[in-house]
């Protein structure tokens, strides 16, 4: 759980500061001065350090300066006082605070605030979740990037000593750490690289060269950020941290834009594409066969009495069959096949690059699929009736084909594919 100590004399703020905790689901520890709060710190996996400025028993200064010496030098400290002398806020950001907050600046902009630390210590627990690469042939270079991810507990890192090794590794890695100058190759070319291949990764040039064309170059061709050696290793976390916010937030965005054009083009009962998807394949086909003299067949299938199932058993369990069907229909036909809900009852597979004849053994399997499932609740036999055709030159005459054979096994006792 995010953890926050909050180093305060007085009760009031302290019952403040408590219930917006409890508002964000957030741990609160509390402390009147600094030897109650290194107790906590010892005890308690502390995320954030929020302090007011006079503390029993000496000052906030002391207790950030202490902490900054001592192994909590990673937690995020926060002055949360009533005092806004510019000359305090100046020493304060000196000591490496995080940030300043008034304590006149109203409830809701401590929650925000309080909210913001907490999303970014969520970044800092992605961030030893990702995958790293760190190229250089400095073995000091590497120790001290080792050393640095280390104390961060980062630990999913290779680290390789040439370009070509890397591209011997053929893996792929969510953030690279390239040195822009290396005895077998150049920086720019694995950033070109890999820019060409279309990652997306966050790709950091490293290099002791401080010199505004060559790091406009770099930038341009394609690497998210440029840090110069000999790394400050606050600076270098600070830096590798906003460039994988950027990130995360990339991947974010393209996950849920993914998802979105998937519902778009998905039955959301059955899961297999909807009408207006199927349909759009389909003369994505006629197009393949009309270019490339390519063939493919059509396969239209009905649950039969399906109405009759809705009156007797509800539409609850109408919406189960719907699910099996689509189910066995999935998982009778091969990858590459397009399988979609056709409206109510009806389902549609298109088989890209078959001739008629070698949809007949798909065909009968799912049939025979369905006509297997034994829907115990209910104890109902559930069939389906289909027509196949091949395509002969007009997308209308394929469907309507398909479907005049279709009615042809309803009428033929139903249970049968006519093709």
């Amino acid at each position: 759980m995010y953890t926050i100590l909050h180093l305060e004399p007085g009760m009031l703020y302290k019952k403040v500061i408590q219930e917006i905790c409890a508002e964000l689901g957030a741990k609160y520890l509390g402390a009147s001065g600094a030897r109650d709060a290194f107790e906590i710190l010892k005890k308690d996996e502390v995320n954030l350090i929020l302090t007011a400025m006079e503390l029993e028993g000496g000052s906030s200064y002391d207790f950030i300066r202490s902490v900054n010496e001592s192994g909590f030098r990673t937690i995020p400290v926060v002055v949360f006082t009533g005092n806004d002398s510019l000359e305090d806020r100046m020493r304060m950001y000196e000591l490496g605070i995080t940030d300043y907050i008034l304590k006149t600046s109203g409830a809701d902009t401590i929650r925000q605030n309080l909210a913001t630390f907490r999303r970014e210590d969520t970044i800092t627990l992605k961030m030893k979740d990702l995958s790293y690469a760190v190229v250089d042939d400095s073995k000091v270079d590497r120790k001290v990037v080792e050393r640095i991810f280390s104390f961060h507990d980062i630990h999913n890192v290779d680290y390789y000593e040439s370009g070509r090794s890397l591209d011997e590794s053929e893996k792929e890695y969510d953030v690279y750490l390239i040195d822009f100058v290396l005895q077998d190759t150049s920086g720019d070319r694995i950033i070109m690289k890999l820019r060409e291949s279309g990652s997306n990764s966050v790709v950091i040039a490293i290099s002791g060269i401080d010199n505004v064309k060559t790091i406009s170059r770099v930038l341009s061709i394609g690497a998210s950020d440029y840090i110069v050696k000999p790394f400050n290793y606050d600076l270098f976390i600070a830096r590798l941290k906003t460039n994988i916010r950027n990130y995360l937030l990339f991947r974010e965005v393209e996950q849920k834009t993914l998802a979105l054009e998937k519902m778009a083009i998905t039955d959301t009962l059955t899961g297999l594409f909807n009408r207006g998807h199927i349909y759009e394949r389909l003369n994505q086909e006629v197009e393949k066969a009309e270019r490339y003299g390519s063939k493919f067949s059509l396969l239209m299938l009905d649950i039969d009495n399906f109405k009759k199932i809705n009156d007797n058993h509800g539409h609850q369990f109408g919406d189960e069959v719907l699910r099996v069907v689509a189910d066995v229909i999935r998982l009778s036909t091969r990858s590459v096949d397009i399988c979609g809900r056709y409206g109510g009852e009806e389902f549609m597979v298109i088989f890209p690059e078959v001739q008629l004849p070698g949809t007949i053994p798909v065909a009968e399997r799912i049939r025979r699929g369905i006509e297997a499932v034994r829907f115990t609740k209910e104890n109902v036999k559930v069939t389906v009736s289909g027509g196949a055709a091949e395509y002969a030159g007009s997308i209308e005459g394929l469907v309507k084909k398909a479907d005049l054979l279709l009615y042809k096994a309803k009428e033929n006792g139903r249970n049968i594919i006519q093709y």
